[in-house]
Formats: C-alpha cells, structure tokens, sequence
C-alpha cells in the first residue's frame, strides 16, 4: 500500500517536471541591481490568497514552512506534499517611459511527516532571491564620442530548509527551521562605442557563489475559545547570518556590437575565487489568528527584517529596514462532501503592505496588494488543488524613479495520505 502510494507521488512530480524547468525564470525588476536581488514573498498558495498571512497559522493539510511551530498540527499518521508555481505580469513606468515585463517561478516544494505524535519535521526548497535587470546609459564623451553604458545582472538564491516542531502540550508548540543557502548571481558592466569602429569595447563581469546556513526559531499558542474554535498567537525570530561568498573577476576589451556578434581582444584581469562575506539580517515576526474549524479563518501578521545592517562582499549597502503588514481570512462554506461543490470551495481574500527597504532621493519605495484566493478540494481525496491572484502595485514616478503596477497568479497542490498505517483486510 505504502508503495503504490509512493509510485503514485513520483509520478505526479514526474508529470510536473515539464511546467517546473519552464516556471524557473527569473525577475525583470530593474530594483533586483542592489544586493542579492529582489527577496519572494514567502508562503505557500493558501498562505498567497490570504495576503501572505503565515506566523499564527496551522493545519493538517498544508506546510507553513515560514513558522516551523506549525509543523506540530500534521497527523501522527499522515504525510503531506505541496508544490506551487507562481507567474507575475507587470508594468514598470516612469514619467518618460512604459514596459511591461513577465515572469515565472515555483514558489515553494514542500513535504512534512510524523517522527513521534509529539514531534514532527519538514523538508521544503525555496526560492530566496532573484536577481534580473538590465538598464541602458548613453553617455557624450570628450570630443562628441559617444558611449552606451549597460548594467545588466541574472542569477539569485535558493533555500533548502529542514525544519522541526515540538508540542510542548495541547496548546504550546515551538519549531527549529534550518536553513541552507546556495546560489549564484552575475553582474556585468559593458560599455560599447556604436558610432566607432576603432573604439574597443569593455566589459566587467563578476560571478559571486553564495552559500551558508541560517536558523530560525518559532511558536505558536492557541488557547481555545468554544467548541472546535481557538485563538491563536506567534511569533518568529530569525538571527544573522553570514553567507561565505566567492567571487571571479574578469575584465576584456573587445570589438563588436550589440546585437550579439563579439571578437575578444585582450584580457584586462582574471581573479578567481575571491573570498569576502554576505551578512544576512536578524528578522522577527508576531501574529495572530481565530479559527473555527473547517469553516472560517483570520489571522494577521507584522514582520520587520534588519536590512540596514546586510552587507554584501564583505561592505554595507544602502539599504533600509523592511516592514511587512498583512491581513487574511479563509471561509469555508461546508465540509460536507454531500454539499454542491461550490460549497466545498475554500473561499481565501488577503490585503498586504510593504516598505521594501529601498530608499531613492528622499523617498521610500513602498508596496500594496490585495489578493483573493480559492482551495478546491477533490471528492473522494485528501487532496485539495489552489489558486490564488494578486494585484498591486509599488514604487512611484516621482522624483524620478520607477512605478510597478503588478498582476500574479499561482498555481499549487497539496496531498495528504495515511503512508503510516496499516492496511487491514476482512
């Protein structure tokens, strides 16, 4: 029985495998120049549709991996899989200029089990990072010589997090997440001369390789307040880390253009395996939530990251500190699987806002979306298939900067079975 079950999984990832080398592009966000790029939403699809709410949050069915507390409220005798993609459409103006842009990922692969009735792990990769832009400067030259300065920049970081819960008693759990970082991210200066044949061309590129690990402490409490009703409480504290980074260096002159066609002259420099540091920033969180079981859920959290002390190869940025608010409710009309199937739909609206950390001529960039979402659960099966939207918008077009106005749609499945028990024959 365990066998087919497992057959059964390998292959559904297996079906999945087209969509997820498809859904692994990366970000156009030009903001993606500073640091290790632009940091995901964390969260799994429910977690999406509900304005990203997670800290005070648990269930049987799905993995909130961004509270390892959570982990405690998976069965004894059950193990949970999730997958998500996530696609986003935007469009980025600024007071001269319009462009629109896409891109694709996976959010999040996820799966979590029993050790004891009291302890419980969990084994999720997770993008972290993504870096994507490439901005054009043309610059007059002495003499009316004319350049085009490119910054352009691709890669970004990915987590693998093994992560465990303890259920101290019936209404306190506490959960260890821990995390290890692996990517890499280039960026590339290139400065061409369109209107001379006789000008070399340059180009700086340099290739960082990050790795390291990071640990996050979590708890949850829930103090119940009627029949099959409780009211939850949490929080999150997530320490620095220090990211070992090696980085290459390389610099040439060439001759070309920029559609593509290259000839190497000469080699400026070579330096490979340089080693310095990323320091990621202490982060904590706080949230709280009342839940009637299977028929209504609402939570909200606040969340603030360190990010005016990340440093990056060893120097500080310019960065600012990143506050998350966010706000969500799910509402399930029936459980009942004799009910008509709208009814068994899990309705889910959120609201979030950000201050992204980036701070430009005075002014904070900030962010606001709102979200909806739906978990459509399979008769017959503890699976339950969920889609979520987003659309907001953030930035601005004063003082001169960049406005994003966005739309994301995602894409997740979650399977619970009963791999630990027995099967019985009569």
């Amino acid at each position: 029985m365990i066998k087919n079950k497992l057959k059964q999984f390998c292959i559904f990832i297996l079906l999945l495998l087209p969509a997820l080398v498809m859904a692994q592009g990366q970000t156009t966000t030009p903001y993606s120049f500073f640091g290790i790029g632009d940091t995901y939403e964390q969260g799994d699809i429910r977690s999406f549709g509900m304005g990203g709410v997670n800290l005070a949050v648990r269930s049987n069915m799905y993995i909130n991996y961004i509270n390892p507390a959570s982990y405690t409220n998976i069965d004894s005798l059950s193990f949970v899989a999730s997958i998500g993609l996530q696609s986003t459409v935007g469009t980025y103006r600024t007071n001269e200029a319009t462009s629109n842009v896409s891109s694709s990922s996976i959010s999040h692969i996820a799966f979590a089990f029993p050790i004891t009735h009291w302890w419980k792990s969990s084994l999720a990769l997770i993008p972290f990072s993504t870096t994507g832009y490439e901005v054009q400067q043309d610059v007059l030259q002495e003499f009316n010589v004319s350049s085009r300065n490119i910054y352009s920049g691709s890669g970004g970081i990915d987590r693998f997090n093994f992560g465990n819960a303890f259920r101290v008693n019936k209404n306190l759990s506490l959960g260890l997440n821990s995390t290890y970082y692996f990517g890499r991210i280039e960026n590339r200066t290139t400065v061409i001369f369109p209107d001379s044949a006789y000008i070399l061309n340059s180009r700086l590129q340099e290739r960082n390789l990050l790795t390291g690990f990071q640990f996050s402490l979590g708890v949850q409490y829930f103090i119940p307040t009627g029949k099959n009703s409780n009211l939850g409480f949490a929080a999150t504290f997530t320490p620095t880390a220090n990211l070992n980074t090696k980085t290459d260096f390389l610099a040439i002159t060439y001759s070309g253009d920029q559609d593509g066609y290259e000839s190497s002259i000469d080699t400026i420099y070579n330096w490979n395996g340089v080693n310095s540091e990323t320091t990621l920033p202490y982060a904590y969180g706080v949230g709280i939530s009342w839940e009637k079981k299977n028929k209504i859920l609402v939570a909200a959290d606040f969340m603030f990251d360190n990010w005016a002390s990340f440093s990056y190869l060893g120097q500080t940025s310019n960065l600012t500190d990143k506050v998350k608010a966010s706000f969500g409710a799910e509402f399930i009309p029936t459980s009942n699987n004799l009910s008509s199937y709208l009814k068994l739909i899990h309705y889910r609206v959120g609201f979030r806002y950000n201050k992204l950390g980036l701070q430009f001529n005075n002014t904070e960039l900030q962010e606001y979306a709102v979200s909806i979402g739906f978990g459509l659960p399979l008769r017959k099966s503890n699976t339950i298939v969920n889609l979520g939207m987003e659309i907001g918008q953030n930035g601005t077009i004063e003082s001169s900067l960049i406005q994003e106005r966005f739309f994301k749609i995602a894409l997740g499945v979650n399977i619970r079975e009963s791999w630990f028990r027995k099967g019985k024959y009569f």
